[in-house]
């Protein structure tokens, strides 16, 4: 058996209680308190309850490959499990179709690949599913969330082949970040659990019960406002099957919380009235039309690149390269690798120009998360400057131990984003206090960003703090 904390020892009884009541649990562990070898202590006592039952994994693509393999090889003496990777892009279908023939107690695949799954095998042979990062399955109308919903009900491939095999006994989702954008994230993640319709059985319903419509055209809704008091029955109806822990409560010695510094960058003139312009014209030019979320977006993301000190071309230019304005965010991250005094910084960027700007004015310093070996190089202190989209560095990068600068050249709008890449150096085995700086335009839309991150911010805490129990320790 494993040999866990407390507190993970807390989270295994709790999902263990929950597949019998729920048929499924959700276990909100705050990034840094291991939630991959808590998951692995609860497929040992299911496999030692029973010992013919198979489990699937679904994880991002590099949790999949890298960090289920590595957590599982490195307790290899503490459990009974064996397991095979069946990961990887179309053409290596063949190596996928190998590692599903193995019949192992554990398959691991990722996201990507369970439409080939779903048409692969007409019938699952999975008793327990566990999904890694439940939150990529918030969207209801997505084809991995559809394909989860009737594998969790019968593990036939409908209406195709008609013979029916044995239901999922449970699915097990692990995330940090249930609701990052709204309670609205809750129901297809908590539909995926849950097999007792404590959120409704359809999203109308859902709807219906705790939302009414907010910003609309016609009968289009943008936007579903929660209704008073519908957070805390929401809570309540979670409970049951859902825990939330944060590493702040349950690990000790961690310093104190990261120090989030912001830098305030004044927008040189002439890209100022460039950036006015395209937005009073930009916008007139779209209000004389009808206005949606995806071209009032378009319109935000070349917003974007003006703090940035460039502009993309439109895909039908003639000439295709980026306008380049200024270079003033670069000046500050200069002065912040000067300040730093040869200590290894981690930078997120949005735009792939920042990257390559980067790369112009520090050449070989910099390094990217995609290079082979990274992160050896990184703990060995052989990396300046490591480049990173917040996209790329989510999931499967433990960077805690050889730094604490982060830099943000430009921000997300993602809450998951920011809290998942910050966890990068922000988690359990970090000895110093992380320094966050966030390098701002002022009167821009990167204010409208740290309004959009503190709003979301304010609500997730709230869902992650109510959802606390205070259950017994397990000791």
């Amino acid at each position: 058996m494993v040999e866990l904390h407390a507190y993970q020892k807390q989270a295994v009884l709790f999902a263990l209680q929950a597949f019998h009541t729920h048929g499924g649990a959700g276990l909100f562990l705050d990034m840094g308190l291991g939630k991959t070898l808590t998951t692995i202590a609860i497929l040992d006592v299911m496999h030692r309850l029973h010992p013919d039952w198979r489990f699937l994994i679904v994880a991002p693509k590099t949790v999949a490959v890298n960090t289920w393999p590595t957590e599982l090889a490195k307790w290899r003496q503490a459990h009974t499990l064996d397991w095979a990777v069946a990961c990887g892009v179309k053409s290596n279908a063949k190596q996928r179709r190998e590692a599903l023939a193995q019949q192992a107690t554990v398959t691991i695949i990722n996201q990507e690949n369970l439409g080939w799954l779903d048409r692969e095998l007409a019938q699952w042979p999975w008793d327990g599913i566990v999904l890694d990062e439940l939150s990529g399955y918030k969207d209801p109308s997505s084809n991995r969330f559809r394909i989860l919903k009737r594998r969790r009900q019968d593990r036939t491939h409908a209406p195709k082949h008609p013979g029916h095999g044995r239901p999922v006994q449970w699915v097990l989702g692990l995330t940090g970040t249930p609701a990052a954008k709204g309670l609205m994230d809750l129901w297809a993640q908590c539909r995926l659990l849950d097999t007792t319709g404590a959120l409704e059985t359809t999203l109308t319903r859902y709807r219906e019960t705790y939302f009414t419509p907010g910003r609309r055209n016609g009968h289009v809704v943008y936007e579903w406002r929660a209704r008073p008091g519908a957070f805390d029955r929401i809570m309540r109806r979670i409970e049951p099957f859902c825990l939330t822990m944060l590493a702040r409560e349950q690990l000790q010695g961690l310093p104190d919380k990261p120090l989030i510094i912001d830098h305030w960058v004044e927008m040189p003139e002439q890209t100022r009235r460039e950036y006015e312009r395209f937005k009073h014209e930009r916008w007139l030019e779209l209000a004389g039309r009808q206005v949606t979320a995806v071209n009032a977006g378009v319109l935000a993301g070349k917003l974007v690149q003006f703090t940035s000190g460039c502009l993309y071309p439109d895909e039908d230019s003639v000439d295709g390269r980026v306008i380049h304005y200024d270079a003033a965010k670069l000046d500050v991250f200069d002065r912040i690798m000067a300040e730093s005094q040869g200590e290894q910084i981690l930078v997120f960027y949005q735009l792939r120009d920042e990257l390559e700007r980067l790369r112009a004015k520090y050449g070989k310093r910099v390094r990217t998360v995609d290079e082979p070996g990274i992160v050896d190089a990184w703990n060995h202190g052989e990396v300046p400057v490591l480049a990173a989209h917040p996209a790329q560095a989510k999931f499967g990068l433990n960077l805690q131990h050889a730094g604490h600068i982060i830099v943000w050249l430009n921000l997300t709008w993602s809450l998951e984003d920011w809290a998942q890449a910050n966890a990068r150096l922000d988690r359990q085995g970090q000895t110093r206090i992380v320094q966050i700086h966030r390098i701002v335009t002022r009167d821009s839309v990167d204010e409208r960003k740290l309004d959009v991150l503190s709003g979301r911010a304010v609500l997730a805490d709230a869902v992650m703090g109510e959802l606390k129990h205070t259950t017994a320790s397990a000791d």
